[in-house]
């Protein structure tokens, strides 16, 4: 968040507003050039932790497209246009609101909005049930890399992953493409869960909220999205189209267009960390540490993430 200087509201400082204003620029330049190069030493980090980390525990494979596609046939990807469709839809309505039509941030309209977020993971764990089923008969419950895995590499390559996913939005902010969007589209900078997290005093209400975005969505969207449309996607299109596909499905179905090119790149970078640990629950642990970043900030803003959103 940026403000303009008070001083300009002062009498008899034109004269200096002149001065402040090249002053600004000239901060923000500063800033700017400071997030950059902050940004790339934190690429750097990552990438040589990452190296460092494969070698110490004998990952010296590079990255590669280690998930299995073989198992998967006809009925998995008839079942994966509907997953897409359903989804599809579901954004597609939610996008037909008008601009500023949403309602006020009333109680009554928190928890409406609170509802539906409610009733969407649980169609979404209903769903995940469904294809786990499906995928439990079939005997392919291997391909999700559910059997045991070191310890270390459950842990490094999430936070690793977070890391890399802060330092992307961190950029994203500093060259201002979110107040572009706000911008060009008139799209609300605050979803509407966000508005009830920050001004409902139902204790309850947030707990169930905090419970489905840090523990219930990941596990159900990993499933869903990585699990389960990735590898089909991945087997009748190609690697880098069902990586992109599926990615940017990831970032629409949040039906908030300032997001959505970072929940983009996050989608993109769970991909690679599936691929990379052949276990699904690298992405569920790294999505289960941005969602609880992204409570603690909106629940207690600049806490760990000093810049804002």
């Amino acid at each position: 968040m940026y403000l303009s200087p008070a001083s300009a509201a002062l009498p008899g400082t034109a004269r200096h507003s002149k001065l402040i204003c090249p002053m600004n620029e000239l901060t923000d330049q500063l800033i700017t050039l400071f997030s950059a190069t902050l940004i790339a030493i934190m690429l750097i980090a990552v990438a040589a932790g990452v190296c460092r980390q494969s070698q110490a525990h004998g990952m010296k494979r590079p990255l590669k497209w280690n998930i299995p596609v073989d198992h998967l046939d006809g009925l998995d990807m008839a079942m994966c246009g509907i997953v897409v469709l359903y989804f599809s839809m579901g954004a597609l309505m939610a996008a037909a609101t008008p601009p500023g039509a949403s309602a006020p941030p009333t109680t009554t309209n928190m928890e409406l909005d609170s509802y539906k977020v409610f009733n969407g993971t649980c169609l979404n764990l209903i769903l995940a049930f469904v294809l786990l089923v499906r995928m439990f008969h079939s005997g392919r419950m291997e391909a999700l890399g559910l059997k045991k895995h070191s310890l270390k590499i459950l842990f490094y390559a999430p936070v690793y992953g977070y890391l890399l996913v802060l330092a992307l939005h961190f950029l994203l902010a500093q060259m201002g493409l979110f107040e572009w969007i706000e911008r060009v589209t008139h799209a609300p900078a605050e979803q509407s869960i966000v508005s009830v997290l920050r001004h409902s005093d139902n204790i309850p209400l947030i707990a169930v909220i905090c419970f489905s975005a840090a523990i219930a969505a990941p596990i159900v969207e990993e499933l869903i999205f990585r699990g389960y449309l990735y590898p089909i996607m991945k087997k009748y299109t190609g690697a880098w189209f069902a990586l992109i596909s599926s990615s940017l499905l990831f970032g629409i179905i949040h039906v908030s267009l300032v997001p959505l090119i970072p929940l983009a790149l996050f989608g993109a970078i769970l991909v690679l960390l599936y691929e990379y640990t052949e276990s699904i629950w690298t992405p569920i642990i790294a999505h289960c540490i941005f969602n609880t970043a992204t409570l603690v900030n909106i629940l207690y803003p600049g806490l760990l993430l000093p810049y804002g959103s």
